[in-house]
C-alpha cells in the first residue's frame, strides 16, 4: 500500500512527474489504464471495473498512438491507453479512478476554487451540486439509523446509471455551439484556450467517473445492509434497464457489493428490454403522447441566461452565439470536467452566482418532464409502485393487476421476479426515478414557475437523480411486531405524509399497510391515464 501513500503526497518526486506528465499528455488520463497496476492481495481486491469505449483520442492518428503510450509510460504508477474499455483494478482501501482524480493538478487560472472543489470531480460544490441530472453524486442528507426497537428486514435499491458522456444528440450540439464560438474574430484573455481547444468526450456511454460511483453505491450497499445479504439461500436479486450504461453500473454495483466480507454475491442483473414496444418499469420510452418540457425550459432561458451570452460575445466579437450555445457550454463545463478529472476551462466563463439559476433550468425539465407537473408524468411511474408493493407485502397481485408497464411474462415467474428475497436493486434512468417518484408522491411541493427561482421548492434535480443517485425503500419489523417502511432519497430520509410518515422530527415510518392504502393512483392504474399515453400495454 505504499505506493498510494506516495502518489498522495504532493511533494513526492512521483507525484510531481504525474502531473507534468498529464499537463504534457492528457491523453493519457483520458486513457485511465493501469498496466502495472499493485498486485491485490486477495480476489475480491482484484475485480475489474468494466466502462465503455473511448473516444477518439485528441492526437488522433493511429500512428501517433504508440508514441504517446510509451510517453505516458515514462513515469510510475504506468499508465496507458487501450481504446476498447476502461478497465481499473479496485483495491479495497481506494479506486484507481479516486487516485487519478487526487493526482491530476488544476490548470492555469482555476487554482483558486480547487481548494473548494470536490474530490472525485475537481468541480467546486456550486457548480457539482447545480449541474443538474449532470451532477456527479453526493448524499443530499446523513443517512439516519432506524428507529429504535425496529430492525430493517427488506430493501428495495432504485438507482440511476453513473455518470456518462453527454447523448451522441446533446454532443452534436455542444460541438456545434464550440465551433460557432470558434468564428469569432478575436477572443480576450477568458477565451484564449478556445481556438485550441478539441471536443474529444464520447457518447452515451458511462465514463470513468460513472464506473467509480456505481462501484462505491455497490460497497456501501453491501456495509449498510450486510444482514440481509448473508443468506446463500436468499441472492440479492438485481434488474436493469438494457441500456448499455444501466447494464454497466449494476455490474460496477456487484463488483463493490462483494468487497464486503460475509456478504453472498448478487444474481446477474436480469436485463429488461427497453426496445419500442416492451414493457419495462425501468424506463420512460411508452408514452409517446406525453408533453415535454421544452416551453418551460425556454422560458426560463430567456429569463436568466441573455446576461451571460451577451458576455461571452463581447468577449468574442463575430461568433455571436445564442442562449441555447451558452447553455450546451454550461453543459460541457460538468462534462469535461467529470471525464477529465481536471477543472475545464469552460467552467471559467460563468460567475459562482449563475449556477443555481442552471440548476434551475433542469429542475424545470425534470418537474414538467415525467415529474408533477406533466400530466403524464406520474403514469410512466405506475409500473415499478406496482411491483415495488408486491415486493414489501409479499403479495403478486399488485404487479399481476398492473395494466401498465408491468412485464407480466417477467412478472409472472418467481425466477424473474421473487418475492423472497431481502434485497432488491434496480437500475435505471433519471426520468423513469422522476416519473416514480410522482407516482408514489415523494419530492411533492408547489408548482415550479418560469420567472424566478422557487427558493422553497424540494424537487431540485441535482438532489434528486444525480448520476448514480438513488430512492432507497427500507421495510422494518419493530418492537410492536408491525411492518413499516421508511424512503431515502440519496440518503436523505424524506417525509412521507401520504402515508403517514410525515413527522418532520420523527421517525417518518409509516405501516406497509398505511403505504399501501396511499398507492391507490397506482393500484387503480392511473385512473385511465395510460390509456392517454397512446400505447396498448402488451
Amino acid at each position: 500500500m505504499t505506493w498510494i501513500g506516495d502518489l498522495l503526497n504532493v511533494n513526492n518526486p512521483r507525484t510531481t512527474r504525474m502531473h507534468e506528465a498529464q499537463s504534457q499528455h492528457r491523453d493519457c488520463f483520458r486513457a485511465s489504464w493501469y498496466d502495472e497496476p499493485p498486485v491485490a492481495t486477495d480476489e475480491k481486491s482484484a475485480l475489474l471495473l468494466r466502462s465503455l469505449p473511448l473516444p477518439t483520442l485528441s492526437s488522433s492518428s493511429q500512428s501517433s498512438r504508440q508514441s504517446l503510450v510509451t510517453s505516458c509510460r515514462s513515469f510510475q504508477p504506468t499508465l496507458a491507453s487501450e481504446l476498447s474499455h476502461f478497465k481499473i483494478t479496485m483495491l479495497a482501501a481506494a479506486s484507481a479512478f479516486t487516485l487519478l482524480a487526487l493526482a491530476a493538478v488544476s490548470e492555469a487560472g482555476f487554482e483558486r476554487v480547487h481548494s473548494h472543489a470536490s474530490r472525485a470531480t475537481k468541480l467546486p460544490d456550486y457548480i457539482a451540486q447545480n449541474l443538474g441530472p449532470y451532477s456527479p453524486y453526493y448524499a443530499a442528507g446523513t443517512y439516519p439509523a432506524p428507529p429504535v426497537g425496529c430492525s430493517i428486514d427488506q430493501v428495495n435499491i432504485l438507482q440511476r446509471h453513473g455518470a456518462r458522456f453527454p447523448t451522441a444528440n446533446a454532443g452534436k450540439k455542444i460541438k456545434a455551439s464550440i465551433a460557432k464560438l470558434k468564428t469569432a474574430t478575436s477572443f480576450d484573455s477568458s477565451l484564449t484556450f478556445v481556438p485550441s481547444y478539441t471536443f474529444t468526450l464520447g457518447a452515451d456511454n458511462l465514463n470513468p467517473l460513472g464506473a467509480q460511483e456505481s462501484y462505491e453505491a455497490g460497497q456501501l450497499a453491501g456495509q449498510r445492509y450486510a444482514s440481509l445479504a448473508a443468506d446463500s439461500s436468499l441472492i440479492p436479486f438485481l434488474r436493469a434497464d438494457s441500456s448499455q450504461r444501466v447494464v454497466d453500473s449494476a455490474s460496477n454495483w456487484t463488483a463493490g457489493f462483494v468487497t464486503n466480507a460475509g456478504v453472498v454475491k448478487p444474481s446477474s442483473a436480469l436485463i429488461i428490454n427497453d426496445a419500442s414496444g416492451s414493457n419495462d418499469t425501468l424506463d420512460d420510452n411508452n408514452c409517446d403522447n406525453a408533453p415535454g418540457p421544452d416551453a418551460f425550459e425556454n422560458a426560463w432561458l430567456a429569463v436568466f441566461m441573455p446576461n451571460i451570452t451577451a458576455r461571452i460575445n463581447a468577449a468574442a466579437p463575430g461568433a455571436n452565439i445564442s442562449d441555447s450555445d451558452t447553455l450546451n457550454l454550461m453543459q460541457l463545463c460538468g462534462f469535461d470536467t467529470e471525464y477529465l478529472q481536471v477543472l475545464s476551462p469552460w467552467c471559467g466563463l460563468f460567475k459562482q452566482s449563475e449556477w443555481s439559476s442552471f440548476e434551475y433550468y433542469f429542475d424545470l425539465d425534470k418537474w414538467y418532464g415525467t415529474g408533477y407537473g406533466n400530466a403524464l408524468g406520474a403514469i410512466q411511474g405506475v409500473g415499478y409502485v406496482n411491483e415495488l408493493l408486491s415486493r414489501v407485502t409479499g403479495d403478486l397481485k399488485y404487479a399481476t393487476n398492473d395494466q401498465t408497464q408491468v412485464n407480466h411474462t417477467l412478472d409472472s415467474n418467481a425466477a424473474t421476479f421473487p418475492l423472497d428475497r431481502k434485497l432488491y436493486a434496480d437500475f435505471s434512468h433519471d426520468n423513469q426515478i422522476t416519473a416514480i417518484l410522482a407516482a408514489m408522491g415523494l419530492k411533492n411541493g408547489p408548482q415550479l414557475t418560469t420567472t424566478t427561482v422557487l427558493s422553497t421548492r424540494s424537487w431540485v434535480t441535482s438532489q434528486i437523480v444525480p448520476f448514480s443517485g438513488r430512492l432507497v425503500t427500507e421495510r422494518m419489523k419493530c418492537a410492536d411486531n408491525k411492518e413499516y417502511v421508511r424512503f431515502l432519497i440519496n440518503d436523505q430520509l424524506q417525509p412521507a405524509d401520504f402515508c403517514g410518515g410525515g413527522n418532520s422530527g420523527g421517525s417518518r415510518i409509516c405501516l406497509v399497510s398505511d403505504f399501501v392504502a396511499s398507492q391507490k393512483y397506482s393500484t387503480n392504474n392511473g385512473n385511465g391515464d395510460y390509456l392517454k399515453c397512446g400505447y396498448t400495454p402488451l
